[in-house]
């Protein structure tokens, strides 16, 4: 492997970290905090796991996240560790200040906790609330403390319901052809009602491009907890969370990114209600967790179809589409055209915040898969039994998960996460995967997010915060024993990262991100006779990148940023570089209105040295897709709430490159170098 070349690079590299840091230390003192959204926070935590891909179950992951606060009064410490930015030290703190001097009575009381940073306070404040129920109130009029009453029944019921209609105004080849039905609009509504969020409907249906149905998908579940000893029940749609996720996990998750150490380690919910447009990766069925003392036990069963390709002569699934298409009748005769039955259970048992649990399930396919480079004979049936255990002592936190399938192939994951103090955090996991592990609803850490078989791998993080910033490094190493392509040669690779975040300075912050990764890829080429020759090649990737944020009066910001991609190889290919400015502006000139544009400057050699950037887009979806050739990319963004129950929310988008004459192939070609795209949304609550 060769060593890096780029020495203007290292320079320009340099030259922003010394600006940085000098004139943090120059202006230290004027470090400020302001009020900004959740979702520029988490967005350090979601770009890396979004590439290519405008909807996702992990829109959904992020809206139960800001919209199910966790209650600090009665949260442990594996609780607390599922807010992002708490590490175990601060969550150890949290939970002695309370036991110290009572009930948090404010959230502004975290203020006051050991460890806690106004800018730390900032980013979890939306994150937490209090349960007003266990207090008292002061009655002026009698001079006495009563108890809060409940509200009524009737104020206890919220109901919420989105509607989303997406236009691109440029028609695709596939609509002009005749090949997609005559309907390019994509449609999305989905309903929520719930009775003090111990009761909970949900309804969704979504139509895609060229769909002919309004209701081509449909999903709708009923979720109940805290009731008696039934944590949580759900009848309909659901997915579930278990240990690191080798046996089982919903298909999505956080992967390595500019936060070194919180999204590494899994953090299971078990049953959650489905609320999302995944057309297949979920369960139908029946769920729910069941408290015995210091047990948790949780049942499941499922039944549901799936799309599949279907052999018409062998009656074998030699391919499952997981896209969602059905707009013609070649797409629709594959919809749900084989059936999935899952049944087990697991069993949790706690100790404090100290848990250890065991899972089995089995699950058995209508059509037996026919062979392929996964999947070795004719299987129809899989099970799997795992343990997995989450352990703290004092600021350590030990945990993993070893899941073995119905060949007898184990694969594992072990981590350490720890506190070296109240600002550093060290988190170190080692993975296993063997190349033969069939895993087909699991959603382990790995360099391929979620692919959790044939990789092995060590992977190294720390995150240390002071009042000069944040920095957060990682280092990953990893193996993939088995060859990926046709070839027989193994590949492996590593990865750093380095990222730093400044603190507010004279409110101005300062984002520096740099990673570069090496790994080894199959290949071929010809040799002097003119015949194939297979060889191991070794493509470096750097990426260099760095952000302003400039923060006004009014929740106004401007930011910029610039990001730089070269990628190398060994032998014959040749070198590429790309290139990502923008400039983004959020502003809220009226109380409940906000106004979001960005202009986006592109250049790449190819796809190779594509880039990539995480849009705000409509809630609910979080947009990122990838950026190559040579162009720009704009959208502006409106969100407005009138009458306290109605949010409108209005995206016009613009895709151009100037390289080519058409966008897109196949079927999904458009004749022209230009894509106008037009979401609108209406949001009611009641």
């Amino acid at each position: 492997i060769r060593t890096i070349k780029l020495t203007t690079m290292k320079n320009f590299v340099l030259i922003i970290l010394i600006y940085i840091i000098t004139n943090t230390l120059l202006q230290g003192q004027n470090i400020d905090t302001v009020d900004t959204s959740i979702e520029t926070d988490i967005n350090f935590f979601i770009e890396e796991s979004l590439e290519d891909t405008e909807d996702s179950q992990l829109n959904e992951v992020i809206e139960d996240l800001i919209q199910n606060p966790i209650e600090i009064n009665s949260a442990n410490i594996e609780e607390l560790l599922r807010i992002p930015f708490i590490n175990p030290a601060l969550a150890k703190e949290i939970i002695d200040f309370r036991k110290k001097y009572g009930l948090y009575y404010t959230i502004g009381e975290l203020n006051s906790v050991p460890g806690m940073t106004p800018e730390l306070f900032q980013k979890i404040k939306q994150l937490v609330t209090i349960d007003r129920s266990r207090f008292s109130q002061f009655n002026e009029e009698i001079n006495e403390w009563v108890e809060i009453k409940p509200s009524s029944s009737l104020s206890r019921i919220n109901i919420q319901s989105r509607q989303r209609i997406i236009q691109n105004f440029q028609e695709k080849k596939g609509f002009t052809t005749g090949t997609y039905y005559n309907s390019p609009l994509k449609f999305y509504n989905r309903i929520l009602a719930d009775y003090s969020k111990k009761i909970i409907l949900s309804i969704v249906n979504e139509k895609d491009p060229g769909e002919k149905s309004l209701t081509d998908f449909y999903s709708a579940s009923l979720y109940v907890r805290d009731i008696s000893v039934i944590k949580n029940f759900v009848i309909g749609d659901y997915v579930l969370e278990f240990g690191q996720g080798l046996s089982m996990w919903r298909q999505i998750g956080f992967a390595k990114g500019t936060e070194a150490v919180y999204p590494i380690m899994k953090k299971p919910d078990g049953v959650i209600q489905y609320k999302s447009t995944d057309e297949n990766q979920f369960f139908r069925g029946i769920a729910g967790t069941i408290n015995f003392k210091s047990f948790e036990i949780i049942p499941f069963f499922s039944s549901k179809t799936f799309d599949a390709r279907i052999d018409s002569t062998t009656q074998l699934i030699t391919s499952t589409p997981l896209d969602g298409y059905h707009r013609n009748e070649s797409e629709i005769s594959r919809k749900n055209a084989s059936l999935e039955r899952i049944s087990g259970t697991r069993i949790i048992y706690k100790m404090e915040s100290n848990s250890i649990g065991f899972t089995y399930y089995k699950s058995r396919f209508k059509h037996k898969i026919s062979p392929n480079t996964y999947f070795e004979n004719y299987d129809d049936d899989f099970s799997y039994v795992a343990t997995d255990f989450n352990f703290f002592l004092s600021s350590i936190n030990f945990f993993g998960e070893l899941s073995k399938d119905k060949n007898n192939r184990v694969a594992s994951v072990l981590g350490l996460l720890t506190s070296a103090g109240k600002n550093l955090n060290i988190i170190t996991v080692f993975r296993n995967y063997p190349a033969r592990y069939i895993n087909i609803h699991g959603y382990g850490f790995g360099e391929r997010n979620g692919t959790t078989y044939n990789e092995t791998g060590f992977y190294l993080g720390l995150s240390y915060g002071s009042k000069f910033g944040k920095f957060n490094l990682y280092f990953d190493q990893f193996k993939f024993p088995y060859p990926l392509t046709y070839d027989k040669t193994t590949t492996d690779g590593t990865e750093i990262l380095f990222a730093y975040e400044s603190p507010l300075i004279n409110r101005t912050k300062y984002i520096f991100k740099y990673k570069n990764e090496l790994k080894g890829t199959n290949t071929t080429s010809k040799d002097e006779f003119g015949r194939d020759k297979k060889f191991t090649n070794v493509r470096q990737q750097q990426n260099i990148r760095f952000e302003v944020q400039k923060f006004f009066k009014n929740d106004t910001r401007l930011a910029f940023r610039i990001e730089y991609v070269r990628t190398d190889y060994q032998i014959i290919k040749s070198d590429e570089n790309g290139l990502l400015i923008f400039g983004d502006f959020t502003t809220r000139p009226l109380k409940n209105l906000t106004f979001k544009t960005r202009f986006t400057y592109f250049q790449t050699n190819s796809y190779d040295s594509r880039v990539y950037q995480l849009e705000s887009d409509v809630p609910g979806i979080f947009y990122s897709t990838a950026l190559y050739g040579r162009g720009i990319r704009w959208y502006s963004m409106i969100r407005y709430k009138f009458f306290k129950k109605f949010e409108l929310a209005l995206k016009y988008a613009e895709f151009f490159r100037d390289d080519v004459k058409r966008l897109g192939s196949g079927h999904n070609e458009i004749p022209t170098n230009l894509q106008n795209t037009l979401t609108l949304q209406i949001e009611t609550k009641l």
